[in-house]
């Protein structure tokens, strides 16, 4: 924590050049999503924009959890919940999509849609 005001200072500026970053990055993110010339990919939005747009918002996430939540200053532990958090979120996306690719269809449901069975 600050305990001088030089300290303080030091931190104000700090917090308000992370600020500026994530304005920046909130623009950027904008501007690729609008902007056809910043279009990566094929025309239109598609897996290069979306990549492209996470990637920021991960910098942007990262920033903010370790300046303004100050996890920078935390002790491991805070690291290992956090990679423990990132790897069983990870695992519960993999399991939607297995779920998603099962071949089985129960009880007429198709595609997870009632009321969608074949005519027999």
């Amino acid at each position: 924590m600050a305990d001088s005001p030089e300290a303080i200072r030091k931190s104000l500026r700090l917090y308000k050049l992370i600020g500026g970053v994530l304005f920046v990055g909130t623009i950027i993110t904008v501007a690729v999503a609008k902007v056809p010339w910043l279009d990566v990919g094929h025309h239109g939005f598609d897996t290069a924009d979306m990549i492209l747009g996470l990637a920021i918002a991960t910098v942007k996430a990262s920033l903010v959890a370790a300046i303004f939540m100050h996890l920078n200053h935390e002790k491991r532990l805070i690291y290992w919940l956090f990679g423990f958090g990132i790897v069983a979120a990870f695992f519960l996306v993999a399991l939607i999509g297995l779920a998603k690719s099962d071949p089985i269809h129960y009880n007429g449901f198709q595609d997870g849609v009632p009321g969608s069975e074949t005519a027999k």
